[in-house]
């Protein structure tokens, strides 16, 4: 859950504080949840969502660089992928990086699974024309 939370709002500290407001979260729920894993993902997922909203609102921390990776070429790709709408950076991150189905995504997003299609495909559209 932490490199999930990690890829999506960018930051390693960020990302261990959502997690564990998500564990605490999951904890309080645990006993009327049907599908805890699911639960703790969508609540990371929505976590990360407000935290950048946060971010944006605030505006007082500049963006945080990628980090540096010994590949170049995935540098520049993470580089591009960190530019993308939140939305279409979500789904890239759950397809590529979690190997979610598109349903799954979907419920994760709460979102129907032709948003997540048209994301995705919007999303790969504008990385191939900023990596080409």
């Amino acid at each position: 859950m932490v490199r999930l939370a990690l890829l999506l709002v960018g930051s390693a500290e960020d990302a261990e504080e959502l997690v564990q407001e998500a564990f605490l979260r999951l904890a309080r729920a645990r006993g009327t949840l049907e599908n805890p894993p699911a639960y703790l993902r969508t609540t990371v997922v929505n976590l990360s969502r407000s935290h950048l909203r946060h971010l944006r609102v605030q505006r007082r921390q500049p963006p945080i660089p990628p980090r540096l990776i010994e590949n170049p070429e995935l540098d520049e790709t993470w580089g591009a992928i960190c530019h993308l709408p939140f939305r279409q950076r979500a789904v890239v991150v759950l397809r590529y990086y979690q190997d979610l189905s598109e349903a799954e995504i979907a419920r994760v997003l709460d979102c129907r699974p032709g948003t997540v299609k048209s994301n995705l495909h919007h999303a790969l559209a504008r990385l191939r024309k900023e990596l080409s």
